[in-house]
């Protein structure tokens, strides 16, 4: 028994105002972490406290400031609806001189614009789709057809569906103003990467470990439709697109190729600040070109989620995935002085090219 105490703080699930309706599912997904994460807890001897962040800030930074507590096992995804503002929810933890699991305020900063993020890969020399940035509808447009149109801020592929890859300018442009509209937020635009779809799980901090390579598989898709991870394929369980994928684990990749998609994403791991656990998403080309298409710090960790099923692959148990994570906090709170922290720890970009 540890006798170490952890608060998990989480986002109580809030209805948006924005989007679709359908968009509450992933909201309340957090409650399935919430729920795995304290169980393993428990059974690994933290004695552990819950903190679910509603309307009120100013009350859940009291309560944070009046619980002791040796660590933060930080799962919130935003606050009122808004992803954007989990960003601020680190930083609540950094004015309070509190440890927590997961990336810094500046990481998760520059994640959730993924326009930002495109940048930084890009002067790394790493591989990512070519791209550009929507605050109004187009009128004329460079990159090569077919491109896939999402919100820049968003995560949890809200925003994405069988609609987002479009062929022409017409339909583009549509997209980009259903985006706007309904998200409140610039829409990106990449070129579609038609080939397989890879989820590389990273868990460490000074010293991170790729783990086994999951790949989404689409065993069952229409033919002539896009494959794509979109909002349905991950979160709505009884639509024809959900039940027409799978995922295998470790994914059949050769050896090379398996090991040249990991030290990319170790390398966007190091590049965007990531610690303790982050997943890098990337689009494997029918020519065998990987591609980031998205670098996730703090993703989803519950039982049936892709970051768990690589823990497994890794032999790890599920508690003993949430073990590794919260010990990296833990470490990490032994090595600064728990009154005069320095800032968040940032590594300095990582000049490669995979290419």
């Amino acid at each position: 028994m540890t006798g170490q105490k952890v608060l998990i703080a989480y986002n109580a699930p809030r209805r948006e105002q924005r989007g679709r309706e359908i968009d509450y599912v992933s909201e309340a997904g957090v409650l399935d972490q919430v729920n795995a994460v304290h169980a393993a807890l428990l059974e690994l001897g933290y004695d552990v406290m819950l903190a679910p962040l509603q309307k009120s800030i100013p009350a859940f930074m009291e309560r944070l400031s009046r619980i002791p507590t040796d660590v933060v096992f930080n799962l919130v995804e935003g606050w009122q609806g808004e992803s954007r503002f989990h960003v601020h929810l680190a930083c609540v933890y950094e004015l309070l001189g509190a440890e927590y699991t997961g990336a810094p305020p500046p990481t998760l900063m520059m994640a959730t614009d993924k326009w930002t993020t495109k940048m930084l890969l890009n002067q790394a020399g790493l591989p990512a789709p070519k791209g550009m940035l929507c605050s109004e509808v187009p009128g004329r447009f460079r990159l090569r057809y077919p491109v896939i149109v999402k919100p820049v801020h968003e995560d949890a592929s809200l925003g994405i569906d069988a609609e987002s890859v479009v062929s022409n300018l017409g339909d583009l442009r549509r997209r980009v103003a259903w985006v706007i509209q309904n998200y409140h937020q610039p829409a990106l635009v990449e070129e579609y990467i038609e080939g397989r779809e890879l989820n590389i799980a990273i868990i460490g901090d000074q010293i991170p470990e790729a783990l086994p390579i999951s790949e989404i598989t689409f065993p069952y898709w229409p033919d002539g439709r896009p494959r794509i991870c979109s909002y349905n394929v991950k979160w709505m369980a009884n639509s024809e697109e959900y039940q027409s994928v799978g995922a295998e684990c470790p994914a059949p990749l050769d050896e090379d190729t398996a090991r040249k998609v990991q030290q990319i994403a170790i390398a966007a791991f190091r590049l965007m600040g990531c610690r303790d656990y982050a997943r890098v998403d990337m689009r494997l080309s029918q020519d065998n070109q990987p591609y980031i298409v998205e670098v996730n710090p703090n993703p989803d960790i519950s039982p049936d989620a892709g970051f768990s099923r690589s823990a497994q692959a890794s032999g790890r148990s599920y508690t003993q995935l949430v073990g590794d994570i919260i010990a990296c906090a833990l470490k990490r709170g032994e090595r600064h002085d728990h009154h005069s922290r320095p800032a968040s720890r940032r590594s300095p970009a990582y000049q490669a090219n995979f290419a």
